[in-house]
């Protein structure tokens, strides 16, 4: 029996390391599975942002849900997986993701700010509330949360918990006027008067030298009906500083409300002419009581105020930009513009609204002498303007400045930008393809032509005048006579085109098509003393045979001014001679 035992002892003995040995190669083994997992899980997570920074969302989302796999509880990918969500607008997976997020990792502020907006830009009120409420336990250091259940509170108007939401606020941050205010704005609400006066003279006694305290404390009295108090208060303020502009205006503010237009107009008029008042606010104050006053009084009361304004030594430019305004609104006329115009541009040379109101007022007044001088001065100042170049470069093409018109709408053309349509551009360029033939430079015509068309292949002013230059020239005619037909197609009344269309089919030799189009247009009274029409309708005619009409028509020319030498020779010899310093 004792072999027995001691054998049975000695296969345990034998067997105990084998056993230890296989517990700890499944625990190695169950170990090196985790770690890999982890190491899984980093790669394919760093994988993951990559990709959606490299905006490749898709792989980036499959990538954060085998993440997810790896690691169920990970709050990080629960974040991610909610972002993309939430861009799909996939927003009951989103909030899911934002709720599993914030539970695996509750002490984590920003995931459960998440899930607290998450829930409010989905409707559900209620439980974003919860959520901030038990962030206000769990952070009760973060004043913001605190200012968000304010709102939510006074929204809700369960304003107790408002005012103690505030207390929480001026807890953290201790108190100053802001809070003080909002306080006052709820007590107001819950109609305790005497809290509101309370908690108002708290703040005047802590700033006691502070006179927006006391302005603060008479807006209380008024806010709840005890007027007199408020307008010792005001007064009183006033009494120590004449241009505390605070004061001026709730004072203005309170005989607006009790209804007394007098003292409210005298006290904004105080407050227009302290120099203590500048800025917009002040602009904004003067076109509102000017619009007001538009209703309530005679226009005469604006004008006095604004000359009044002009005569104070702050905020002139503003106050004569009003002016200038105002008389367009009162469609004043031109020479009533302009001196204000002029003294604003003297109070401030580089002015755009001056410098661009005289512009237009020489523009209508058709003074291209001084519209050019205006663009000049103006250009100094604002030289990327491409409309002051436009409108120098037709004044000088009124002017017989040709060089200079070419300069000056190059500039358009070539410093155009997105504001400036394709129509406007092939104007543009139509024009100078009219000066390029003053200028006798033929080549630069028919670029600046061809250019018109591309911008706007419609250009019915630039179809005429290229066709008739062309027929002119005595050159593609046929591309000429297609142009030409364009602009009798969209306007076939207009006698212009009718003109050119005829003069075209008389240089293709199509003599008796063009004198149908030229008894058309001698049949129309105002046509019958133009010089040109009448030379060209004297040669169809003459082409067809009828030499008697021609030369009544050549005589007609003659009279209208047309005292060319040609001429005179046809209308002596009774014969169509060719022009020879053209090319037909």
């Amino acid at each position: 029996m004792m072999m027995r035992k001691a054998f049975n002892i000695l296969v345990l003995v034998l067997l105990l390391p084998l056993q230890v040995l296989a517990t700890e190669a499944v625990a190695a083994v169950v170990c090196n599975d985790s770690v890999a997992r982890v190491r899984a899980f980093d790669y394919y997570y760093i994988q993951a942002i990559s990709l959606r920074e490299a905006e490749k969302y898709d792989e980036a989302f499959d990538l954060l849900e085998h993440c997810l796999a790896l690691q169920p509880s990970s709050a990080i990918v629960q974040y991610e997986l909610y972002s993309m969500y939430s861009f799909l607008g996939r927003n009951d997976e989103a909030i899911r993701m934002i709720e599993n997020a914030s539970a695996c990792e509750p002490d984590n502020y920003w995931y459960r700010s998440m899930l607290a907006a998450a829930y409010e830009e989905n409707g559900n009120h209620d439980k974003a509330r919860q959520v901030y409420e038990a962030m206000a336990k769990d952070f009760s250091s973060h004043s913001e949360l605190y200012y968000i259940l304010y709102q939510i509170y006074a929204g809700d108007k369960e304003y107790d918990k408002a005012i103690g939401a505030l207390d929480n606020v001026e807890r953290i941050e201790g108190k100053n006027e802001q809070l003080t205010l909002q306080k006052c704005r709820i007590y107001t609400l819950m109609k305790e008067h005497g809290l509101v006066i309370d908690e108002m003279q708290e703040l005047v006694n802590e700033y006691p030298d502070e006179p927006r305290m006391r302005i603060y404390m008479a807006s209380a009295y008024e806010m709840i009906g005890e007027t007199d108090k408020a307008l010792d208060i005001y007064r009183d303020v006033l009494a120590e500083d004449p241009g505390n502009v605070a004061a001026q205006a709730s004072l203005a503010d309170f005989y607006s409300n009790e209804g007394n237009d007098s003292l409210y107009t005298g006290m904004v008029e105080m407050m227009l002419m302290n120099e203590r008042f500048i800025g917009e606010e002040r602009n904004r104050l003067l076109v509102r009581h000017i619009s007001w006053k538009e209703l309530t009084d005679s226009t005469g009361y604006n004008f006095r105020l604004l000359d009044k304004l002009m005569e104070m030594p702050h905020e002139k430019v503003a106050t004569a930009e009003i002016y200038v305004d105002y008389l367009h609104i009162k469609n004043a006329s031109n020479d009533s513009v302009a001196p204000m115009l002029e003294r604003l541009l003297q109070l401030e040379p580089e002015n755009q609204k001056a410098q661009l109101g005289l512009l237009q007022i020489a523009i209508d007044r058709e003074d291209y002498s001084e519209v050019i001088m205006r663009c000049d001065t103006a250009i100094l100042y604002n030289p990327e303007l491409v409309e002051l170049h436009y409108y120098k470069g037709i004044s000088c093409y009124q002017e017989g400045r040709m060089s200079e018109a070419v300069e000056s709408l190059k500039k358009v053309v070539g410093n155009r930008d997105e504001h400036l349509s394709d129509e406007f551009i092939s104007n543009v360029f139509s024009i100078l393809g009219d000066i390029y033939h003053e200028l006798g430079s033929w080549d630069s015509c028919v670029q600046a032509y061809d250019s018109a068309l591309v911008y706007n292949s419609s250009n019915v002013g630039a179809l005429n005048n290229y066709a008739y230059y062309l027929s002119m020239e005595g050159v593609k005619l046929d591309k000429a006579e297609e142009m030409s037909l364009a602009t009798i197609k969209a306007e076939p009344e207009n006698p212009t085109y009718i003109d050119t269309y005829m003069w075209i089919l008389f240089c293709k030799e199509r003599y008796q098509e063009a004198r149908a189009y030229a008894e058309k247009l001698l049949a129309i009274e105002e046509l019958n003393a133009d010089k040109v029409l009448l030379h060209h309708c004297g040669d169809i005619y003459a082409k067809c045979g009828d030499m008697d009409s021609a030369v009544e028509l050549w005589k007609r020319a003659q009279a209208a001014g047309d005292d060319s030498r040609l001429l005179d020779k046809k209308i002596r010899k009774r014969k169509y001679y060719a022009d020879k310093k053209k090319k037909k």
